[in-house]
């Protein structure tokens, strides 16, 4: 006799309980007073006017009812959507959606005392053009004193909205400079388009692009001008394989991800979105002209903070079998955000739909796993502990601004070699050590080495020495094992698909 295992089979219906707007005078079952959106309402005003009439200190009713606003979008319990302040909303129209502004050129940081300092002016800027350098000081923007911290109250928002401005609008920095006495400068300041992309080309011929964030909702003047300038720069230079870098991308405009995409995939869908509106659904699909030659090998790096905007081009690339993924699974935000403005307040974020790869999965909480795992490895607890220690101390930002500037005053220029500081690396470990902070001197050598590069204005776009995934990439297209790889997966998924569908045909047969 046949014997047929059947799995249980769990129905679960949501069933979703609306909000009954009843009048006031109407009474439920236990005779209790249903709450009317006019009592809540009503509530809301009286609370905050008896907490303004009664609570010890003044209070900004404006600031109540924006908290008010953040508490009712909170109550839906999606990290997506939210209440943004007016200058948080001009700040992404500036930077996510027209990828340009009004201003200098000129990227800055603060340092660990609270000063802000310049990094590199960016080439062709009115920053470059004045002449201001790496390990510049700013001390003054129009003559209002710079400095972070809780005795100023100011903020690294703060001196950006007083750098950028109308274009064509002047601005004089007061800057403090190695060597020589304070001095002013005047600026005008100019478009400046917001970078996303940095590019390479590695030995070998192997392309590589970074993609910093996916900005830009004209397809001129955004990531995508920038993705098809250095893709092209590359195939002119004989690219034979292509790194695309996304990782520590949290995302961006979703048509910026398509666009670069499309650039790889001919046929089919690339994304797809679905919302609880009509007009919320919409299907990407891809082109039969594209950018990248089919022949060229792709790998794309990811990791745990690679969202969105970059997964959306990661599953796109990995389902349609046109290239691999390595490094560690994607943060998983398989979700859409509208913004729609407050006029006076800022605007709200909405989260309007949920956007599925070309294999029609949902990748919402779930990420998306690469087919060659490469993971960094996780320093244990204490060490971990230690690390924050010793970034909270900035035991290794001082020790590098010291050298630097000692190095300077010897040279009279400001040094650009890091291996001539390495060998004094160990003075500083056995300095923690004695402070009882005892971590790596892998650590200590790559924080080591970030913090001079910033300091000195060194953009190193790659860095083999601790790059564990993009050696692994250079390796595997090295010894061409890209479709290799590729195939092996799919045949995995068409065994996976065809069990699938003889179990299905299985448990019919035992229902029957």
């Amino acid at each position: 006799m046949k014997r047929f295992i059947l799995s249980f089979i769990v129905l679960v219906i949501a069933i979703g309980i609306p909000l009954l707007l009843i009048h006031s005078s109407e009474r439920d079952a236990s005779s209790e007073q249903r709450i009317t959106l006019a009592m809540l309402n009503k509530a809301l005003a009286t609370a905050i006017k008896t907490a303004e009439d009664n609570y010890y200190k003044p209070i900004d009713r404006n600031e109540m009812y924006q908290g008010a606003i953040k508490g009712a979008l909170a109550s839906i319990g999606d990290p997506y959507t939210y209440l943004l302040s007016e200058r948080d909303h001009r700040r992404s129209v500036e930077n996510l959606y027209n990828a340009k502004f009004g201003g200098l050129g000129v990227q800055i940081y603060p340092d660990h005392r609270g000063y802000i300092k310049i990094s590199k002016p960016i080439p062709g800027t009115p920053a470059e053009g004045a002449h201001l350098q790496a390990g510049d000081y700013i001390t003054k923007v129009d003559g209002k004193q710079i400095y972070l911290g809780d005795t100023t109250g100011m903020t690294l928002d703060d001196v950006i909205d007083l750098l950028r401005g109308d274009v064509n609008t002047d601005v004089t920095l007061t800057v403090r400079r190695q060597f020589l006495d304070p001095f002013e400068v005047k600026l005008t300041r100019a478009k400046i388009s917001i970078p996303s992309v940095n590019t390479t080309m590695l030995d070998g011929d192997i392309g590589y692009i970074q993609i910093t964030k996916f900005i830009g909702k004209d397809r001129l003047g955004g990531t995508e001008e920038e993705f098809n300038k250095a893709l092209a720069s590359h195939k002119a230079n004989g690219m034979k394989a292509l790194i695309l870098d996304l990782r520590s991308n949290q995302g961006g405009l979703l048509d910026a991800a398509y666009h670069i995409a499309d650039a790889f995939i001919s046929e089919g869908t690339i994304v797809s979105t679905k919302g609880r509106k009509r007009e919320f659904d919409s299907t990407y699909p891809a082109h039969s002209e594209i950018l990248c030659d089919p022949k060229i090998p792709v790998v794309i790096l990811v990791d745990e903070y690679s969202a969105s905007a970059s997964e959306i081009v990661a599953g796109a690339i990995k389902d349609t079998g046109r290239g691999i993924l390595i490094g560690a699974k994607t943060y998983g935000k398989g979700v859409v955000q509208k913004r729609y403005p407050l006029s006076g307040i800022g605007a709200i974020s909405i989260t309007i739909s949920s956007y599925f790869t070309p294999n029609g999965t949902s990748i919402d909480k779930s990420g998306i796993t690469p087919q060659v795992p490469i993971i960094d490895p996780v320093p244990n607890r204490i060490e971990q502990m230690m690390r924050r220690l010793v970034v909270e101390k900035n035991a290794i930002e001082n020790y590098i601004a010291l050298w630097i500037e000692e190095e300077s005053k010897k040279t009279g220029e400001l040094p650009q070699d890091f291996t001539k500081i390495e060998p004094e690396l160990p003075i500083l470990r056995q300095i923690l050590i004695d402070d009882g902070l005892r971590v790596s001197m892998d650590w200590i050598t790559q924080r080591a080495e970030l913090l001079f590069n910033l300091n000195v204005g060194i953009d190193r776009i790659v860095n083999l020495k601790y790059d564990l995934q993009m050696k692994e990439a250079i390796r595997i297209i090295n010894a061409g094992e890209v479709q290799t790889i590729i195939s092996t997966y799919k045949n995995l998924d068409n065994l996976f698909i065809n069990f699938g569908k003889e179990l299905h045909t299985v448990v019919l047969s035992s229902v029957r």
